[in-house]
């Protein structure tokens, strides 16, 4: 049984919506007793307010900009410290965030910590996710699902990342690259239709 669920996969993918669909199904499966969500989101931000002099970071495009990008990293040793801290019987914890490298990303996360873990990779092609985000800008955020990440870091981050490349190549190599069990469920076609069907997969590997 797994505690941890990583989604990964960058912003515009569906991670919110496979959060919330995921979850229900655990639930109602009673695979879980309890399911909670950490986004990167709100920890990255408390680490950008605490940078009052603007050197890791600047003020863009109704939001922010990360310039020294060991933020990031940072990050995820906090949310590591998180995991540990509220693991308990029953519940299991999503955890939300994008990177263009992911073998490195995956680094600050314990062994003790991805030896109860399952990554879901969230494959949606870059020209979607980034029409999902300029039409987020455009009706304004709501609340944590609707972050902006501008569209300027959209093409010079988020274009790329390893676990795309490694997918596209070969989903094996990319499974046997994978710190923890890895599936990757593609959210480029189908709709939510297409997209519960694809979230069977982990459904599967859950129940293992």
């Amino acid at each position: 049984m797994f505690s941890f669920i990583f989604l990964l996969g960058r912003p515009g993918c569906g991670k919110s919506v496979v959060f919330h669909m995921l979850g229900e199904r655990l639930r109602k499966e009673k695979l879980a007793s309890d399911v909670m969500r950490i986004d990167d989101f709100p920890v990255l931000k408390d680490i950008v307010d605490e940078d009052k002099g603007f050197k890791r970071h600047l003020r863009k495009e109704g939001g922010f900009e990360v310039t020294d990008f060991s933020m990031l990293d940072d990050v995820l040793k906090r949310i590591n410290d998180q995991l540990k801290k509220l693991e308990k019987s029953g519940r299991v914890i999503f955890v939300e965030f994008s990177r263009d490298n992911y073998v490195r990303a995956m680094k600050n996360f314990d062994r003790e910590v991805l030896d109860r873990s399952l990554i879901l990779y969230i494959y949606t092609p870059f020209d979607v996710c980034l029409e999902r985000n300029v039409r987020r800008f455009r009706e304004g955020p709501k609340g944590l699902d609707d972050h902006i990440v501008p569209s300027d870091l959209m093409h010079k981050y988020y274009r790329n990342d390893d676990y795309e490349e490694l997918f596209l190549k070969s989903e094996a190599e990319l499974k046997q690259q994978a710190p923890a069990p890895l599936v990757v469920v593609r959210n480029d076609v189908g709709g939510l239709e297409g997209l519960e069907l694809e979230l069977e997969k982990a459904v599967k590997v859950f129940k293992i």
